[in-house]
């Protein structure tokens, strides 16, 4: 694949998640006009708890279909692609349903309101958010990433928006259960319509409906399990400082700090774009056994990566103010936050994509310790750190172990495949 040709699918994917970050944007702008402070707090909290523990309900296959997908199109084996997809499917609608059991189980020991109500809408929303997550991973792995990200980033959003709003016109008191389930309803409207997309699709390169074999299940379990720790750790590392926070301080502050984190999503979004393209790209460089083009790919990935967050950050800041005043004058004293949030994208944009390219060199054992070393560092930090100096304190920590990932992301590939990842030079356009 040339660079044009990366560069070119960056591109669209940036597109469509900018589309995606002003929606999201608007969307929590407002739920902050439409709920009370605390109320906009919970909801925080919520959907915070959900998307730390999201990974782990998709048990790995998001990251391992790229790994196994690219390699099988490639190879002309349909058959096995479509066994793996289908097993795919099976164990994480398996897994979803034990998620549902249990949070209903520990929702209805602690009782319906206040954490139990919380507990029991993450239990009902883990499994769509899994499938979601499986989903995406699938047509990333094909290139599909209109697919990948329309639905979820852009789709989504404007149901849930528009659903509240309806409520609300109706005369319907929102409330942290009827946002909840206006979530989890919408989030199962998309995962539906991804399903049947996804179908459709793979039905087309092959109809055969031969299962899999116990040996290719087992390849699959063996490769995606370890996936799941450590997407799971990387999620939960994301979201570490929000999560200590709302063990920590009020509901008020947490929705402080979080519409300062929302504020910045424009920049956040940039590094996601090029993760839509990254690992599929990884993956056939690889399979054409040229480590040439592999490095290649890496450094344009870390340039692409980095410059665009750069400019993205620069200009949110510019209007970060207004930014913020849109959920309420309350909010606007969260721009110092921005300002270190900030910095801590920038620096954690300084290893490119090398959390993909360690999952599709199967560098499993290597990002694990990684992911491990610096979720610690984020959360002690945090604690350490929010008693004193309180939503500041969550976000130095937050940008203080961002940097620690650069750093042990770039050491890891250089000395277990010689891999340079680290690249300050402006991304090329030409071809390869």
């Amino acid at each position: 694949m040339s660079e044009r040709a990366g560069t070119l699918d960056a591109v669209i994917a940036l597109a469509i998640r900018i589309l995606g970050a002003g929606l999201v944007f608007g969307l929590q702008v407002l739920l902050a006009r439409l709920l009370p402070e605390e109320g906009y707090g919970g909801f925080v909290t919520l959907w915070t708890w959900m998307l730390a523990l999201g990974s782990f309900a998709a048990l790995g296959f998001a990251e391992s279909s790229l790994r196994f997908l690219p390699r099988y199109q490639l190879r002309g084996r349909h058959t096995i692609l479509r066994g793996y997809w289908r097993f795919g499917l099976r164990t994480v609608v398996g897994a979803g349903l034990g998620l549902v059991l249990l949070g209903g189980l520990v929702a209805t020991g602690m009782g319906l309101d206040g954490p139990g109500m919380t507990i029991l809408l993450i239990g009902l929303g883990l499994p769509v958010l899994g499938l979601e997550y499986y989903f995406e991973g699938v047509a990333r792995s094909f290139g599909w990433f209109r697919l990948a990200a329309l639905p979820v980033y852009v789709i989504r959003p404007v149901l849930i928006g528009g659903t509240c709003v309806l409520l609300h016109a109706l005369g319907v008191e929102l409330s942290l259960p009827i946002v909840g389930a206006v979530l989890i309803g919408s989030m199962g409207l998309v995962v539906a319509v991804m399903a049947w997309q996804l179908s459709h699709r793979l039905r087309r390169l092959d109809a055969t409906r031969m299962p899999a074999s116990a040996k290719q299940k087992r390849l699959w379990l063996a490769a995606s399990l370890p996936l799941l720790v450590l997407s799971g750790l990387d999620d939960l590392t994301s979201y570490a400082d929000v999560l200590v926070l709302s063990l920590m301080v009020p509901p008020e502050l947490v929705g402080m700090y979080f519409a300062a984190a929302r504020a910045l999503a424009l920049a956040g979004f940039v590094a996601y774009a090029m993760t839509l393209v990254a690992g599929r790209r990884f993956a056939v460089d690889l399979a054409s056994s040229d480590r040439q083009v592999l490095q290649a790919s890496v450094l344009q990935s870390t340039r692409l990566t980095l410059w665009a967050t750069v400019a993205a950050v620069a200009l949110t800041l510019m209007a970060g103010p207004w930014l913020l005043g849109a959920f309420g004058d309350a909010y606007e004293a969260g721009y110092p936050v921005m300002l270190i949030l900030g910095a801590g994208m920038v620096l954690r944009a300084m290893s490119g994509q090398a959390g993909e390219a360690l999952i599709v060199l199967g560098r499993q054992r290597e990002g694990l310790l990684v992911g491990c070393a610096v979720l610690g560092l984020t959360a002690s930090l945090a604690a350490i750190l929010v008693p004193g100096f309180g939503i500041l304190g969550a976000a130095l920590a937050s940008a203080a172990a961002m940097a620690g990932r650069t750093l042990a992301l770039v050491m890891v590939l250089w000395r277990t495949d010689r891999l340079r990842v680290f690249s300050l030079r402006l991304p090329s356009l030409a071809s390869a």
